[in-house]
């Protein structure tokens, strides 16, 4: 009897979970969308500390310190330099339409329309600024759901027991986020290609309640297509701190060589 108990254990284990919808589910959408951005309506601004940056990408690995500032609706600062020191390497802002950044070892100063295509050639995220900012308050990355074509889908994911909201792709393939039907947090999003092949994958773990709004510490980042793998480990996130304005907006330096994206 001890063997057949066992034996059953294995299979309901193999057989994954098997989480039911709850009675209050939500069917529309539009209305788990209206969730994801309501949950964010007490923060105004987060700052993350002492942020570890690990890249694996080419056959190499690169761990680096950042810091992180969002504040609404879409502005963003990425500040990034070597452990062991305080100087800055790169500095990237964004009000979530233009963006601007500065390439300390090569003397570039960058600047162009925030898209995901721009970011993605100075910061291995495949996702707009605004994008990024979003993410980091454990919301939606929209621009790049917004990019699909026919309206969106929900359904309940049994085996996450999570909300699953997927669009197709313009160019072939779709795009999923996963989102928690208790506080309507994003914990996971995945982007599969025409042949069914993940493209793109972002998942969140270690997820901590500050002040009524729940954070991940820790994201990872895979884009197969690019051999990248990264995460990124804050040790300390600061919610509704004061950012003035102009922590998001950086002119050439001088003597810097300037490219537009």
């Amino acid at each position: 009897m001890h063997i057949l108990l066992v034996i059953l254990a294995s299979l309901a284990l193999s057989c994954g979970q098997n989480i039911p919808p709850p009675d209050n589910a939500i069917e529309d959408p539009e209305l788990l969308r209206g969730g994801v951005d309501t949950r964010l309506e007490s923060v105004d601004s987060a700052r993350f500390k002492d942020v570890v940056f690990d890249y694996f990408g080419d056959g190499e690995r690169l761990k680096v310190r950042q810091l992180i500032l969002v504040s609404k609706p879409t502005y963003l600062r990425v500040q990034t330099r070597m452990p062991g020191s305080e100087e800055i390497v790169s500095l990237l802002v964004s009000d979530g339409t233009d963006f601007a950044m500065h390439r300390r070892d090569t003397n570039e100063y960058f600047s162009g329309p925030s898209t995901r295509q721009n970011i993605g050639k100075l910061l291995p995220v495949d996702l707009s600024a605004a994008d990024v900012a979003r993410v980091m308050l454990g919301g939606a990355p929209w621009d790049r759901l917004d990019s699909g074509t026919g309206p969106a889908e929900l359904s309940w994911d049994r085996s996450r027991g999570h909300y699953k909201y997927s669009v197709n792709l313009s160019e072939g393939g779709s795009m999923s986020i996963w989102v928690r039907h208790t506080d309507f947090a994003v914990i996971e999003a995945e982007e599969r290609d025409a042949s069914g092949a993940v493209a793109y994958q972002y998942t969140t773990d270690d997820w901590k309640n500050f002040g009524g709004v729940s954070l991940p510490e820790y994201r990872r980042f895979v884009w197969p297509s690019r051999d990248l793998d990264f995460s990124m480990d804050v040790n300390e996130t600061q919610l509704n701190v004061e950012l003035p304005e102009h922590l998001f907006t950086l002119d050439p330096p001088p003597g810097s060589i300037e490219r537009r994206l």
